[in-house]
């Protein structure tokens, strides 16, 4: 008994010097590196390379650095904002706590989360052969299907076809997959978007579509106008990568022409005292590998349209009096 005892108050003696020795460790970049939550139960992702993460709180992160003194938390909270920058300067390395002094001089208490924060890393790219200015702000959001919490992100990236994100979210709130939507701006003016969410597997590198996100300014015109389907059979219209999006656009002396999600079609239209009428004509014979079902739907769709209105930027077609598809305007 006496040498159980013995070797534990040895093993103690060790546990206890070891711990001391931590708590006199200075605080570098690479131990602050992590996840942490504060006493109010926020998280902050500090990433190794210096971007933060946010998971769960209103202001997006965008990166923070740490001198052995101070830590420097930098946040946006909209597109074309500016950055805003959070000083926390150190008081003192606990056991299991790190204390920092904040702008006005109250104690913040930081400390090692046990909670699994997982990183969401991919690229949007468009097809639209439009320059991007030199810097814009990538805006991506991360939800699942039963309507839960939004994870979301908001950084300045380099503008060019291809635009890479970073999403910290927290590993029990997906089981695989889940809904991705995206925007890209400059400034705070919108210029490409996810036109609704897209699901994305997690574990992957997920590549999104983005759409031309300018709707038209002034008032829409029935012929001439790209109209991009938006609502079909009163669900939202999907989009898929590496496919047209599906559109509409109807031409003088009667002619239609669009995309159903796949392949481009014609057709013939008339128009008289608000009633419209569709007469089928064809289509192209590619084969795609989404879209098939939305597709037949949109072509069975038009032989039943009857009238038409335009609300704002909105084109809304009727069939016996219900909505049967709803186009917006889109600037070319």
């Amino acid at each position: 008994m006496a040498r159980i005892l013995s070797v534990f108050c040895v093993i103690l003696s060790c546990a206890l010097l070891t711990a001391c020795m931590t708590v006199r460790d200075p605080l570098t970049y690479e131990t602050m590196s992590g996840l942490w939550v504060d006493q109010e139960g926020r998280l902050y992702a500090l990433d190794a390379d210096g971007v933060l993460g946010l998971p769960g709180q209103t202001d997006d992160g965008v990166s923070w650095s740490f001198d052995g003194q101070a830590l420097e938390l930098r946040t946006l909270s909209a597109p074309g904002e500016n950055e805003t920058s959070k000083i926390l300067t150190l008081r003192q390395k606990n056991l299991f706590s790190i204390e920092f002094s904040d702008g006005d001089g109250d104690l913040v208490v930081w400390k090692k989360s046990r909670k699994k924060v997982k990183r969401l890393e991919g690229t949007l790219f468009y097809r639209e052969r439009m320059m991007l200015p030199p810097e814009v702000y990538v805006r991506v959001g991360l939800s699942s299907s039963c309507g839960g919490r939004e994870y979301h992100s908001l950084r300045l990236a380099n503008g060019h076809d291809q635009l890479s994100f970073r999403l910290h979210y927290l590993a029990g709130a997906f089981e695989g997959s889940g809904l991705l939507s995206a925007s890209v701006f400059y400034g705070k003016e919108p210029l490409f978007a996810t036109q609704s969410p897209v699901r994305v597997e997690l574990e992957g590198k997920p590549s999104v579509l983005l759409h031309h996100a300018v709707l038209c300014s002034e008032p829409s015109s029935l012929v001439g106008t790209y109209w991009r389907l938006s609502e079909l059979d009163g669900t939202p219209a999907e989009h898929f990568a590496q496919q047209p999006e599906a559109h509409l656009i109807l031409k003088d002396k009667g002619q239609a022409v669009g995309s159903d999600g796949c392949n481009n079609f014609f057709m013939t239209w008339t128009e008289e005292e608000g009633k419209l009428t569709f007469t089928p004509g064809g289509a192209t014979l590619r084969l795609c590998p989404n879209g098939e079902e939305q597709a037949l739907r949109m072509h069975r769709m038009f032989p039943a349209v009857d009238s038409w209105q335009i609300k704002d930027a909105t084109l809304e077609l009727y069939s016996k009096g219900s909505v049967a598809a709803a186009f917006e305007a889109v600037d070319m």
